[in-house]
This record gives structure tokens, C-alpha cells and sequence, in this order.
């Protein structure tokens, strides 16, 4: 009544996707966390270290593809989250590095992976421009809140919706704060 043998290859086959979905999900954890290492040490002025963890977390994106993506795991979300996360790192070591916020030429991110990054690393660029005002760099300031500009300028521009749009909603609440900080440098320049 059943064809028990095509069941077992299912099951097998159903085994065999699990276990690779789960090394998806290890090496995307490890590309995540290595990523989210990098901003960390970029905020420090660790300018070596920050590259050679987005080294590290492409390198695991990289074996991700290689291996995995063909098995239609592509959509898997930890794999999404790394490779936001990834992009969010290299925009942001694009800022530090002042090179133009654009393509990540690394990685070629879906748009909708792409533009998360992008919104989060608004918030990145801010943390950053509060550290240089404490430091009484109020150039460097001044320079984030350029770029902060420039890039809730081109999301404005963009129809988001979703997931996107509440990231959207993030990053104009950082450019709102960022303009509470440009204010205080403001202030402080004048003293």
C-alpha cells in the first residue's frame, strides 16, 4: 500500500538538507558574530582587526555559497542575518576608510539585504560621531552627519516597506539624535 522505499529516500533526503542547514546556520553565525566583531573593533580604532574579522566573515559567507546554496537554503534566515550584518561592516569601514558609501563589492547582497545593512550602519556612523565629539573631533563629527544625511537622503527616495521600513524608522530616529548631537558640538565649539 506504501512504497516504503521512496519514504526512506525522503527521509534520507530530509536528513541530509537538515544537516546542511544546520552547518548553514553554524557558518552564519560565525560570519555574523566575526562581522559584528569588526564594527566593534573599528569603534576602537582597531582599523587591523576590523578588517581581518569582515575577512573572516566573508570567507564564511563565501563557503556558505559554495556549499549550500544550492540546496535551497538561500533563504535560510540566519544565513540573511550574516550577510546583513557583513554588509552593515563593510559600509561602515567604507565611512571610516572615507571611501564612497556605495556598492560592497565583496558580496553581492540581495537589494533588500543590501539596504538593512545600509540602515543599520547609519547607527554605526553615529556611535562613532559620539565618540569623536567626546574626543572634541568636530570634524570627523561633522563628517558623519554628512553621511548620515546623504544616506537617509537616498532611503527617503525609496518606497519601503515592512521589515525595511521599520529599519528605515531606525535610521531616521539616529539622524534625529545625530542632530541633537550636532547641536552639543555646537554649543561646545563656542566655548
Amino acid at each position: 500500500m506504501i512504497n516504503k522505499k521512496y519514504f526512506k529516500q525522503l527521509d534520507e533526503q530530509f536528513k541530509d538538507l537538515d544537516d546542511k542547514k544546520r552547518k548553514l546556520q553554524k557558518l552564519s553565525g560565525d560570519a555574523l558574530h566575526a562581522a559584528k566583531r569588526a564594527i566593534f573593533s573599528f569603534h576602537l580604532d582597531d582599523w587591523k582587526t576590523g578588517e581581518d574579522l569582515l575577512e573572516g566573515a566573508l570567507k564564511n559567507l563565501k563557503e556558505i555559497e559554495k556549499k549550500y546554496l544550492s540546496e535551497r537554503l538561500d533563504s535560510e534566515g540566519s544565513f540573511k542575518a550574516a550577510q546583513e550584518e557583513y554588509v552593515e561592516a563593510e559600509l561602515f569601514r567604507q565611512f571610516l576608510y572615507k571611501e564612497e558609501i556605495g556598492e560592497v563589492k565583496t558580496w553581492q547582497a540581495d537589494s533588500d539585504i543590501y539596504l538593512g545593512g545600509l540602515t543599520d550602519a547609519v547607527g554605526e556612523i553615529l556611535r562613532h560621531a559620539v565618540r569623536k565629539a567626546t574626543a572634541r573631533d568636530f570634524k570627523e563629527v561633522e563628517r558623519a552627519q554628512e553621511a548620515i544625511e546623504a544616506i537617509v537622503g537616498v532611503l527617503i527616495e525609496l518606497n519601503l516597506t515592512g521589515y525595511l521600513r521599520t529599519k528605515f524608522d531606525q535610521a531616521k530616529q539616529a539622524r534625529h539624535k545625530m542632530e541633537q548631537v550636532m547641536y552639543e558640538v555646537s554649543l561646545r565649539a563656542r566655548k
